[in-house]
């Protein structure tokens, strides 16, 4: 009940991929459907009849940990998906947890009559979030021209990925960056995945807010400040803007370093001595409901010695919420 009952991180919320964002937005997780009397109940007695569904698997089998007003407990709905609650006539706030691949369901206050029945609808929505990994490039940096096996373990899946990538990469990196593979040379290695996230695994209650004009700007300052060259840094924004730039303004969050490797994780041979990845979330911000008291993402600086390893990619996703 710890992740039910206490907020413990400000969570970036994503609505569930089984619903486009539209629909998933429409459809309230708490709704009261019906309120009628019951003379079978009890003085000063109410109840409620709540049906449970989730947003991907249809009506829910298992055992539920709610709680009212503060007061806690586990309930097994019927092969309905129905469990009913009598209480006693009053004010209600309830919350409502099912496992942590699901989102949990907060209620305003629900005023519970005497001698009637509520009859609510439960959806809890997927916290479960597929995140496309758009365009991550790895560049290598070796002190004098050196083979180079790179392995990439992705919580996921690859979609694309160039040169081809046959159980990893093995390419002759010279010290300008350019790599030889199969008689071919390339400026860095590509590739893109399909992730699935669980939300609670993230913490985004910092970030950045940054209007269009400013974008550019924004990027090199930020890019500079990592310790990106001039060609990655051109590679980056020529990329990112022309996408970024058709909103008036775009929520950003990076990941850097461990937090990425979490997702995709990198295996060089020789090891690198040193290595720095950054992977950037952002989505158009009237999208998204800010956190009042976000604060600006602190960013870190590379030091870049002996063979070097840079790697930067992104998602864009639209339909962010910040609670």
């Amino acid at each position: 009940m710890n992740h039910f009952l206490t907020s413990v991180f400000a969570i970036l919320f994503f609505t569930s991929t089984v619903f486009s964002k539209e629909t998933e937005k429409s459809v309230p997780t708490f709704m009261i459907t019906k309120v009628k009397p019951d003379e079978n109940l009890k003085n000063r007695e109410a109840a409620f009849i709540f049906t449970c569904k989730t947003s991907d698997k249809g009506l829910v089998n298992q055992a539920i940990k709610y709680s009212s007003n503060g007061e806690t407990n586990t309930i097994q709905p019927n092969t309905k998906g129905e469990f009913t609650l009598k209480l006693n006539a009053g004010k209600y706030k309830f919350q409502f947890f099912l496992n942590s691949s699901y989102f949990e369901i907060y209620s305003d206050s629900v005023i519970a009559k005497s001698k009637t029945i509520t009859e609510v609808s439960l959806l809890f929505k997927s916290s479960e979030l597929i995140m496309i990994e758009d365009k991550p490039v790895i560049y290598l940096y070796p002190q004098q021209k050196t083979k180079v096996d790179v392995k990439l373990s992705l919580k996921g899946e690859l979609v694309f990925t160039y040169p081809t990538y046959n159980n990893g990469w093995s390419v002759e990196a010279n010290p300008d960056g350019t790599l030889q593979h199969n008689n071919k040379e390339y400026n860095y290695l590509f590739w893109e995945g399909k992730s699935i996230v669980k939300t609670y695994e993230l913490n985004f209650t910092k970030g950045f807010v940054v209007e269009t004009e400013n974008l550019v700007n924004f990027l090199e300052e930020k890019l500079s400040t990592m310790g990106l060259n001039s060609k990655e840094q051109q590679d980056f924004i020529t990329y990112w803007y022309p996408r970024m730039s058709n909103n008036k303004s775009n929520y950003i969050h990076f990941l850097f370093n461990d937090d990425y490797a979490k997702y995709a994780k990198l295996t060089i041979e020789p090891k690198p001595d040193s290595m720095f990845r950054v992977f950037m979330v952002w989505s158009s911000a009237k999208d998204i409901v800010l956190v009042t008291d976000m604060q600006e993402q602190e960013i870190p600086t590379m030091q870049r010695k002996g063979f070097t390893v840079v790697e930067w990619g992104g998602a864009e996703m639209n339909n962010i919420e910040l609670k």
